[in-house]
């Protein structure tokens, strides 16, 4: 087969930006997919992320500096190109015309993958492997390439697990370089898959077989730990594809054929393409006999079948005994679709915007799910990723997206069944490219993934899109600058803006990388109480990028701030009002530029009402009302959240302001029945209004769910005594001195319940419990225990008043 050839005069400089261009993307995949920096304050996902980004700058550079050079461009049949750009055209419709904040709807919070850079990124690694990877010899080196890659992950994950294994406080056997385990599982599904069409389709060499045989049993290790059902199913139709179609050639050979190794194809000097044979005469080191063909694709299918049918209990055995916990939490189907459906009542076309989903979910959420262990957990994404796209793009995006999988399904199946090429080589790339990118974009329909298997599915789509050139040789596209002079310049000009664009692209996405360590930093001197350089470190994320989690952490370092300043005056000092007042002025005006940025994000608004509420008790004037509109603009974001009025009734808590908190109370506690720090609340707010007996029914729910809870006990003894259920009282009491005997409180109100009984031995016996306490209590206790001794009740003028403040441990 013959291509135009237009480098007449083509020196190495010329080639080597060519060469430069596919191994620029080769190593960016190659580096992204491994690079890891053991640090805390530089993002894991990002890093990678951002090598994504260079290196796709770094591959477009060389790639139009070649074909300046060379004076040409050469392109595949654009149908599947155009394809590749049908996605992110739908992503920059819903930017525009959705309403998202542009800056999120292009980055999101911290490069995510459902935004319209990320989709632009894959995009152009996909279409730079369409028009970079082209020959013979580059698809030879692009799967030794993959090869070493799924290798070098292989490796170090049982690196990884070993080490995690003996050294558990060094690493953690579940770290996965590749980003969640989940993420190792579908790689090394999608790795499995094309070693076995490579298997089956190549020749390889008994050495190479071998390798690919054991890093097969490693990707089957790896996809056992993780037992997820939609890959197993995917891995068991490919391999019976694979074993049918094995058997059926199998039968229908009459003859030994030549074996051929396809691997062995060079590049002729001037664009012809030749290839060695080898003869296989029983002697020579090749693997691929018809046995061995199908034995691969058997084995894998068996597997498969074994986890999917029964495995799940080896699965955990095997989990438990490598100490890998893989449990993945994401919304189900029925709530991926119920929010699909509320979202298109309003945003049809467009979508909620790019990197959306989450406060989608949170504004549609059903308030069932409070009863669920992840009732307080702010999901990202839906069931999938695709599905997740389908509601922040809206119609336009599952056009695009149907539009995509139709076009390569159509234009693949159709290559692979109904053309020929002379090249058995080229149409076994073909076969592994289509299947791994299928894998791909199925698995995307199921499970949600981190950028690394993106990113390998795009590139996968461009190589197979490349390989139909040599289906299609009529649709080839070759366009020389000298020869058309007119479409020459109209290129030239665009390859040259395009550029100078990538320069500018390269900056802006560096400093986006830069803002998010900065705020990495800010958040970790905030936890060890660094507030000065948390502050610093979270002015310098805002220069490089004045994202609302940034000017959040900022007005969260002033709430910290603020506390300390607070907390150095009760030790007696005065507090300092001028520093006071300029920390809550910024942490203030930190929180309402979050929410500039950011309107429809609630934790924003939960900061701005934060800030107001820290100064409620100092009697700063409006502070209150506004930390109520803050809070109230949250929960209008959020409205299914029991934290929310809870945090209201706090505030009203703190302002005095006690039928109001008895208000958000009981709207808490119906949205979370067994929200035990609401329900204890609320039995002090009505205790303190005079309601006893609606308290009591309020601690008792309380001690329902928290049955051994001392401090919880001891309120529904106090509030029993209150109502004169003695008896009450004392079985309460007891239970709260069993479980905490030093509990002084639980001592004193069960000798006063013992003494309301006429009890005075056993009220003398816990009075002297308290005493024996501190010698403090035993001054206290004296007069007390002096009247018990006479049989006297001296407690029989009391009153219990509102119970003391409990903390417990939220459910």
């Amino acid at each position: 087969m013959q291509f135009p050839n237009f480098s007449s005069s083509s020196s190495d400089r010329r080639w080597s930006f060519e060469r430069g261009a596919m191994w620029a993307l080769l190593a960016t995949l190659f580096l992204a997919t491994i690079v890891v920096i053991p640090s805390s304050a530089i993002p894991f996902v990002s890093t990678k992320i951002l090598i994504l980004a260079i290196g796709a700058v770094l591959t477009l550079v060389l790639f139009v500096l070649a074909r300046l050079t060379l004076g040409n461009l050469i392109l595949p049949p654009l149908s599947l190109i155009g394809a590749l750009w049908l996605v992110p055209l739908a992503y920059g419709l819903s930017t525009l015309f959705s309403g998202t904040p542009v800056s999120l709807a292009v980055f999101g919070h911290a490069f995510d993958s459902d935004t319209f850079g990320f989709m632009v990124l894959i995009s152009l690694l996909g279409t730079f492997a369409a028009l970079s990877i082209r020959r013979i010899e580059q698809y030879r080196t692009f799967l030794r390439a993959a090869g070493l890659l799924f290798g070098v992950i292989l490796v170090v994950q049982i690196g990884v697990l070993v080490t995690g294994n003996f050294a558990p406080a060094m690493l953690n056997p579940g770290f996965s370089i590749v980003g969640s385990f989940s993420d190792l599982a579908l790689v090394s599904g999608l790795g499995l898959v094309m070693m076995l069409v490579v298997l089956r389709f190549m020749n390889v060499s008994r050495a190479t077989a071998r390798a690919l045989g054991l890093m097969g049993v490693f990707a089957l290790f790896f996809l056992a730990l993780a037992n997820d059902a939609v890959t197993w199913v995917l891995i068991a139709l490919i391999s019976l594809g694979l074993f049918v179609e094995g058997v059926m050639r199998r039968t229908l050979t009459t003859a030994p054929e030549t074996e051929v190794d396809a691997l062995a194809f060079v590049e002729g000097a001037e664009g012809s393409y030749a290839f060695e044979t080898l003869i296989d005469t029983g002697d020579s080191p090749r693997a691929n006999d018809s046995g061995a063909r199908i034995a691969a694709p058997l084995i894998v299918l068996v597997a498969a079948l074994f986890f999917l049918i029964g495995g799940a209990t080896v699965a955990g055995a095997l989990g438990n005994a490598v100490h890998i916990n893989n449990a993945t939490v994401r919304p189900s189907w029925q709530s991926t679709i119920a929010v699909g459906k509320d979202t298109y009542h309003t945003d049809a076309l467009f979508g909620s915007g790019p990197d959306t989903f989450g406060a989608q979910l949170l504004l549609y959420r059903n308030a069932s799910a409070n009863l669920t262990p992840f009732w307080d957990t702010d999901f990202l994404s839906g069931v999938g990723f695709i599905p997740t796209s389908f509601v922040t793009t809206g119609i336009i995006g599952v056009l695009a997206w149907l539009a995509f999988l139709g076009l390569f399904l159509f234009f693949g199946i159709r290559a692979l069944i109904a053309r020929e090429t002379e090249n058995s080589f080229v149409r076994a790339v073909a076969i592994a490219t289509f299947v791994g990118m299928l894998f791909v974009m199925l698995e995307l329909i199921f499970n949600v993934s981190g950028p690394i298997l993106l990113a390998l599915g795009l590139v996968l789509a461009g190589v197979f899109a490349s390989t139909l050139r040599y289906f299609y040789p009529e649709k080839q596209r070759a366009v020389s600058f000298a020869q058309n002079p007119r479409i020459g310049f109209i290129i030239v000009f665009l390859l040259t803006i395009v550029l100078l664009a990538s320069v500018a692209v390269a900056y802006v996405v560096v400093g986006r990388y830069m803002a998010q360590t900065a705020f990495l930093q800010a958040q970790n001197a905030l936890a060890s109480n660094d507030l000065s350089t948390a502050a610093a470190a979270a002015q310098q994320s805002i220069l490089f990028a004045p994202t609302d989690d940034a000017y959040r952490l900022e007005a969260v370092i002033g709430i910290a701030a603020i506390n300390q300043l607070v907390q150095h005056a009760s030790t007696g000092s005065h507090i300092d009002t001028a520093k006071l007042q300029a920390i809550l002025s910024q942490s203030i005006a930190a929180a309402q530029d979050a929410t500039r940025a950011n309107p429809d994000a609630y934790q924003n608004w939960i900061a701005l009402g934060s800030v107001y509420n820290v100064v409620v008790p100092l009697n700063v004037s409006g502070a209150y009302s506004a930390a109520t509109k803050a809070y109230q603009h949250a929960a209008a974001l959020n409205p299914t959240s029991p934290l929310i009025p809870f945090s209201l009734a706090e505030l009203a808590i703190t302002n005095k302001s006690y039928k109001d908190a008895e208000t958000y109370l009981t709207q808490t506690v119906s949205l979370k029945s067994d929200y035990t720090p609401a329900i204890l609340e609320l039995a002090q707010v009505e205790a303190q209004l005079g309601k006893a007996s609606e308290a009591l029914k309020a601690a008792e729910a309380a001690a329902y769910f928290i049955p051994n809870n001392p401090a919880i006990l001891f309120q529904v003894g106090v509030l029993r005594l209150e109502t004169n259920d003695v008896n009450g009282a004392i079985q309460a009491l007891s239970q709260a001195v069993a479980l905490n005997k030093e509990y002084a409180n639980a001592l004193y109100f069960l000798a006063v319940a013992y003494a309301d009984n006429g009890d005075y031995s056993s009220a003398l016996k816990e009075i002297d419990a308290v005493a024996a306490l501190s010698s403090q209590n035993a001054v206290s206790v004296a007069p007390a225990r002096a009247a018990l001794a006479k049989n006297t009740n001296p407690f029989a003028a009391h009153t219990v008043g509102t119970p003391l403040p409990t903390t417990v441990p939220k459910k």
